[in-house]
């Protein structure tokens, strides 16, 4: 079965806004059992958009189209569906009914202009919008569904779930859903990653992919849930050979991660950051991590030793606070080295490291990595591994 996506408007064709109602449905449509085989955008050109159209519908057997189907003088996905179907434009009354409840619901006049939002090619079915003035429609043309949808987020993704999967579901029942497992890991390229997992025989059908974002790399393993034992014998030497840059499993995040072991643990966490200017802090937070105290300073402070911050920390943990570590990334030493400590009840982990001068030229990856790195020693510490700096590019000073 080939499933295709077509994004419309000047604004997603020209990098003006990210697409993520296209990544939001090639996410929800593979969890569902559909999974996108094409994808592509068209401007607001009402040729190229019948074009497209006709294309694609020779070739796809269900094709969802995203946006265009508002009010104003840009919006021509309507038109476009039936210039390509070689139908006319008819106006529904029943959603016509819906568009004047809607204004008069909120104590406004419908628009003139807001009429054509009722108009669909004809012959195709209307499917209603539960959040929105644009209706969207199914149209059959060359053997192919076309499902033609709002592009307000809100109401792609109410009628998506509402009336798209359920017709799918209908008339196209997958004969089996789809599994993806995946993992995350930070250290190492894409290539480094790659080639550890090389010699891995995996079963017929799945497939191994890779998806940088540096500093980070996903690694997914893909086929079908019938194939689950397989790919989870699989799915286990995967993770023993990553083990040391597996930051975590899944969709989650790290940080939570991380804020859900010292919840468990009972340790509560004091920060104190330099280069990172509070990153640290605001990741952590915004995952609601046990943080007892946090401060930023802009001067080095003479290593872990001297640190008034550690001394606190120290005093806080003889007395009330027994369950207290202490992380710090101390600011920029010597114009091109960090130190990063972590100070738990049993030890004390002090690493400096040397910066690369192409880092340094780009502060904000630089303080992301460096942010990485700090919560993947407390992880380290938190699940029993050798605590240790695992990014490439930082030289570790002996």
């Amino acid at each position: 079965m080939k499933v295709e996506m077509l994004s419309t408007g000047d604004e997603v064709l020209h990098g003006d806004i990210v697409d993520t109602n296209a990544v939001w449905l090639a996410t929800t449509f593979y969890e569902a059992g559909y999974a996108m085989t094409f994808r592509t955008t068209s401007g607001d050109s009402l040729a190229t958009l019948v074009e497209t159209l006709q294309q694609r519908s020779q070739v796809a057997d269900i094709l969802i189209v995203n946006g265009g189907l508002g009010p104003t003088s840009d919006d021509y996905t309507a038109q476009a569906a039936a210039q390509a179907a070689g139908v006319g434009l008819v106006r529904n009354e029943e959603w016509l009914v819906q568009l004047n409840a809607f204004f008069a619901r909120r104590g406004s006049e419908m628009a003139a202009i807001n009429l054509k939002q009722a108009d669909i090619p004809e012959g195709a079915e209307m499917l209603p919008n539960g959040n929105g003035t644009a209706c969207g429609f199914r149209l059959c043309l060359n053997e192919c569904q076309i499902f033609f949808t709002p592009g307000p987020p809100a109401e792609f993704q109410s009628m998506v779930m509402q009336q798209v999967l359920p017709r799918l579901r209908k008339e196209f029942p997958t004969p089996q859903q789809l599994l993806c497992l995946r993992l995350t890991t930070f250290g190492r390229g894409e290539s480094f990653i790659a080639a550890q997992l090389a010699q891995i025989m995996l079963p017929d059908g799945v497939n191994l992919g890779y998806r940088a974002a540096s500093p980070i790399v996903e690694v997914k393993l893909s086929g079908s849930e019938a194939q689950r034992a397989s790919m989870l014998a699989c799915w286990q030497k995967v993770k023993t050979l990553l083990n040391d840059y597996l930051l975590f499993e899944g969709k989650d995040n790290f940080a939570k991660s991380v804020a859900e072991l010292l919840i468990a643990q009972h340790y509560r966490l004091q920060l104190c950051e330099g280069f990172s200017a509070g990153l640290l802090y605001w990741t952590l937070a915004d995952v609601q991590a046990p943080l007892s105290d946090a401060q930023i300073t802009t001067h080095y402070l003479g290593g872990v030793e001297k640190n008034g911050a550690v001394k606190t920390y120290h005093a806080a943990k003889k007395t009330s606070q027994p369950h207290q570590i202490f992380l710090m990334i101390s600011p920029i030493i010597e114009s091109d080295c960090l130190e990063f400590s972590l100070v738990t009840p049993q030890n004390t982990y002090q690493f400096r490291v040397t910066v690369p001068e192409h880092l340094l030229a780009t502060r904000q990856k630089l303080q992301e990595i460096v942010v990485l790195q700090a919560l993947y020693l407390l992880h380290r510490w938190l699940t029993d591994q050798p605590v240790n700096i695992i990014y490439q590019g930082f030289e570790v000073n002996t």
